[in-house]
């Protein structure tokens, strides 16, 4: 019967008390991780309104290319006329 008031106890004061602080370190990093969650959503969002630019690259890739077919032609002339 004592072994049994000393499992309790050891239970009570050792095995209860470690896995209330390890709960609560738990507690804390999921705060952390929602945290930079926050963080890495508020950049990305910042990150979306930069790339809405790239959508307008083909229609500047057309019109140099329109350009370079132009100047080429161009430069074949004076080189004609040179």
């Amino acid at each position: 019967m004592a072994l049994w008031w000393i499992g309790n106890a050891l239970f009570i004061l050792v095995v209860i008390p470690v896995v209330v602080v390890l709960l609560q370190r738990l507690a804390r990093s999921a705060g952390d991780v929602g945290e930079h969650i926050d963080t890495i959503h508020g950049q990305t969002r910042g990150v979306v309104v930069a790339l809405d630019d790239v959508k307008q690259l083909t229609s500047t890739r057309d019109a140099v290319k329109r350009a370079g077919a132009g100047l080429t032609r161009y430069v074949k002339v004076v080189d004609r006329i040179l």
